[in-house]
């Protein structure tokens, strides 16, 4: 089992390393390969909100800036590049968490060690979302299937037993409680 905390492998309930304190989880919902705690679907889900809330100012100004400088295409990559930014720099840092998973206490680990994700994990992650994101911006015969594959992606977690998304398998990780 590793910690959540810091990673460390563990084999007691105090981690030899942080220190941190780890009780089995009683909900059945331990991972059976990492043995850290899965977050479940409304946790992943107010992460997710808190953190468009979060970027949805600055993302807005962003592209408004830009659109008024150029055009719109620039404007989506430099929102792109925006939210790229954010959450790649946040999930590959040590606490392996956005600012919504801190509000939501979960965290992205490494799907078979259960340690931090690296950069290229966390690119894959984003990656894999934007990626169907931005087939609405190829008019509007796309927005259908976008909502469905945003719809099948998200909801994926419900039927996975390691209650993992498309993009977390994609990517190999899994989501935790922090």
């Amino acid at each position: 089992m590793y910690c959540s905390n810091c990673g460390a492998e563990i084999h007691t309930a105090t981690c030899p390393v942080c220190g941190a304190i780890h009780t089995p989880s009683h909900s059945g919902r331990d991972d059976v390969t990492t043995g850290l705690v899965l977050a479940g679907f409304w946790r992943r889900a107010g992460s997710r909100v808190a953190d468009d809330l979060l970027l949805i100012i600055p993302g807005v100004v962003v592209f408004a800036l830009v659109a008024a400088l150029s055009d719109l295409v620039v404007a989506w990559i430099a929102f792109f590049a925006l939210t790229g930014g954010y959450v790649i720099g946040f999930l590959s840092g040590p606490a392996g968490q956005t600012l919504g998973g801190r509000v939501a206490s979960t965290r992205v680990r490494d799907a078979h060690s259960g340690t931090m994700i690296t950069t290229r994990q966390a690119c894959l992650r984003w990656g894999f979302v934007t990626l169907y994101g931005s087939l609405e911006l190829a008019g509007n015969n796309w927005a259908y299937a976008v909502v469905a594959i945003s719809l099948i992606d998200n909801l994926y977690l419900l039927v996975d037993p390691r209650r993992q998304t498309l993009h977390d398998k994609f990517a190999s990780t899994i989501v935790v409680m922090a």
